[in-house]
């Protein structure tokens, strides 16, 4: 009995408590240059003042034993980042020690989940992050990942597909526009006969239907722009809002 009492509180005390004061960038793992941690934290303090969308960058040299998403799900709902609307989102980055391996993940709050969907941050992880985290470089995947997630949060850019489903969606709209097609000729075929049979009413003016067909544009990948520190003219951060997490996200070891 005393043990189930002692085991919870000790699994929390691992987890560090909020910084005071409330920051959204945490290098706990002394990885970033002072110049680094500030160009970042003003750009999400910005992000946060015009959207309200809070993305929190953690970095820590031990896990005590969690997996990466187990310590960013615990770190998150201890912290409460976000708001009551669970719009935060955690870059937890573990750098490169004794075990061999970085790790890093993405955990997304139960109000962005729909927004940010858990195929699309194991692809930021995989294409933005992996080439540079294998390297052992961290600011700069990090700061491109935030960059891609507040696109993502803001409504900028959604979910591209894979290419085996454009390939397949592509195959639809063809088959769809030669059918419309096939019909379009049937009306005019029938519509012409008609007419030369002195029939009954029929269209006036000689000029058939307007049929307009177009694609939307889809979004084919990431815009390979660099993140920028610059143009921030708004207050401090705020502080986290009471923000929760349900599992929402993705992870990965290089």
């Amino acid at each position: 009995m005393l043990a189930a009492l002692v085991f919870p509180f000790a699994a929390s005390a691992v987890i560090p408590d909020k910084p005071q004061p409330e920051r959204l960038v945490n290098d706990l793992a002394g990885i970033f240059t002072p110049y680094q941690i500030d160009s970042l934290e003003r750009e999400l303090v910005a992000f946060d003042d015009s959207t309200s969308n809070q993305i929190t960058v953690v970095t820590v040299s031990d896990l005590e034993d969690y997996t990466v998403a187990e310590y960013a799900l615990r770190l998150g709902n201890k912290w409460g980042v976000g708001s009551n609307r669970n719009n935060g989102v955690i870059v937890l980055l573990k750098p490169r020690g004794t075990d061999g391996y970085v790790d890093v993940t993405i955990q997304v709050g139960r109000g962005l989940e729909g927004a940010i969907p858990d195929a699309y941050a194991s692809r930021i992880i995989r294409n933005v992050m992996g080439p540079y985290l294998r390297q052992d470089i961290y600011f700069k995947p990090v700061a491109l990942a935030c960059e891609q997630l507040q696109a993502l949060a803001a409504g900028e850019i959604s979910e591209p597909r894979d290419d085996d489903d454009e390939d397949v969606g592509f195959a639809i709209f063809m088959v769809a526009m030669t059918m419309l097609l096939i019909i379009i000729v049937v009306i005019a075929i029938v519509d012409d006969q008609n007419k030369r049979g002195g029939g009954g009413s029929h269209y006036g003016g000689g000029r058939g239907p307007t049929v307009i067909i177009g694609r939307g544009n889809d979004f084919g990948g990431f815009s390979g722009g660099g993140f920028s520190g610059g143009g921030f003219s708004g207050g401090g951060f705020g502080g986290f809002g009471g923000g929760s997490f349900g599992g929402g996200g993705a992870s990965g070891r290089f």
